[in-house]
Order: C-alpha cells, then sequence, then structure tokens
C-alpha cells in the first residue's frame, strides 16, 4: 500500500480551521476520515456531506474531547469503520491567554484536557493498530507565534502545554521509530482564518517578518509532508509554519 489511497486518519477538531484545511486536503486524496466535535451539528453534517461528495468514507461521533474517557470507544468505532488506522492529527486546541494571577485551576485543567491529554491518549489508543500494520504517521499540530519552550508572558495555559506537547511528540517519536510509527509536529504561527480569537487582537501584522498571517493552505502542506511516503526517515520534528514569527 503506496500514497494516500486507502489510508485512514484520525483527526480531531476537522469541522473548521486549519482542522478542515486538512480534512479537505486528505478526502481530496481518498484518505477516510475520522473526527468528532462536541456542539455544532451543522459543522458535522458539512463534514459528512464533503466526505459523501468526494467519495471517500467518514466517521464522526459527538464526544468531548476533554472527556478522556470518551476517547477510547471512539477509536474503536473508527478503527471498526475503517479497518485500519495509520494518521492520527491531533489539531485540536482551545484559546485561553491570561496571566497566571488572572488564570483559573480550571481553565488549566481544559487546557491541558484539550491541548496535551487528549493527544496523550488518543496516541496511545492508536499504537497497537499501527504497530501490527508496522506504518503510521502521527502529527500534533502545535504553535509557534511565540518561542513557548522558553516561556512567554499572558499565554501560560496555551504556551506551557503547546511546549510541553513538543517534548511529547520526540519523545514518542524515539519510542515508536522502531515499529514504523513517525511522530512530528506542524506549529502554525499567526494563521489567518484559524481561530476564535481574531489574529488582530493577539498578533499585529508589524511582528510578523513576513508582513504578513501564514495561510491555513500553507500549514496543511507541511502536514501533507509528514503523511506523506517521503518523510519516512522524518521524525521528532518540529516544522513551524509562521512566517518567522518566532525566529
Amino acid at each position: 500500500m503506496t500514497g494516500f489511497s486507502s489510508r485512514a486518519a484520525i483527526l480531531t477538531g476537522a469541522t473548521r480551521g486549519i482542522g478542515n484545511g486538512i480534512f479537505r486536503a486528505l478526502i481530496s486524496r481518498g484518505v477516510r476520515v475520522a473526527t468528532l466535535y462536541h456542539r455544532d451539528d451543522d459543522s458535522a453534517r458539512a463534514f459528512i456531506q464533503a466526505a459523501a461528495a468526494a467519495g471517500v468514507q467518514s466517521h464522526i461521533a459527538r464526544v468531548d474531547v476533554a472527556d478522556l474517557g470518551q476517547l477510547e470507544a471512539f477509536v474503536t468505532s473508527s478503527l471498526q469503520a475503517f479497518g485500519r488506522l495509520d494518521y492520527p492529527i491531533n489539531n485540536v486546541g482551545v484559546n485561553i491567554f491570561k496571566p497566571i494571577s488572572d488564570l483559573s485551576v480550571e481553565e488549566w485543567r481544559i487546557s491541558q484536557d484539550i491541548m496535551l491529554n487528549a493527544p496523550f491518549v488518543l496516541s496511545r489508543l492508536v499504537l497497537p493498530a499501527m504497530r501490527a500494520q508496522r506504518f503510521g504517521r502521527i502529527i500534533n499540530i502545535g504553535g509557534s507565534s511565540r518561542n513557548y519552550l522558553h516561556g512567554q508572558p499572558g499565554v501560560a495555559a496555551f504556551g506551557v502545554h503547546k511546549a510541553a506537547l513538543m517534548v511529547l511528540t520526540r519523545t514518542l517519536a524515539l519510542e515508536e521509530i522502531p515499529n514504523g510509527i513517525t511522530v512530528n509536529m506542524v506549529a502554525p504561527g499567526s494563521t489567518k482564518d484559524a481561530g476564535d480569537v481574531p489574529e488582530g487582537q493577539r498578533i499585529p501584522i508589524d511582528r510578523i517578518p513576513l508582513g504578513r498571517r501564514v495561510e491555513i493552505e500553507e500549514v496543511v502542506e507541511a502536514v501533507l509532508y509528514f503523511l506523506s511516503e517521503k518523510s519516512a526517515s522524518v521524525t521528532g520534528q518540529c516544522l513551524g509554519v509562521n512566517g518567522g514569527l518566532s525566529t
């Protein structure tokens, strides 16, 4: 089996923003896609319709990604639907931007569950199937509007958990490369039309060396590279798509 056709993906956050861009790129290449959604029934219907229009099988479940106990049933049902899982893509995030003094314990926990614990749990759940296949491409979507590994004021919940996700990516990459599984991160910078918080409120254009915001399609192309056959020797890497913002 080569190329994208006949592959199957689990993609969190596939109904909007960067995740939706990844979803549409995958189904255009014949990849079957499973996702979960929390509340937006209209977006869920659009997901199903887009896959059907592309002639690609899809699977969707109403699951709160922060409810970690529900993820095992979702992975099991995805495996039952597709018979295999090749591309786990941990994309869903939450934008909580506050200084630590204003950050509640509940906000911290929500951020950790969505951006760090859910990728950990989902990756762990899909490993047996990918080990049996001797193939897998895990992609974690990070963030590189700032250098979060060095610490940044006002973004503790987001920055700490994205930095931890990078360490998780590198650790899992070293553990699983003997099993034919690669693990990489794509870290978008300030991306146009990607999140709930308008980018103009967070990152002024004049702070971006490129002079413009990243397009969703540019992030998608980086993901596709890590999924491709040509990236078989690439693992534990973080590719920042950010216009030089965190350099």
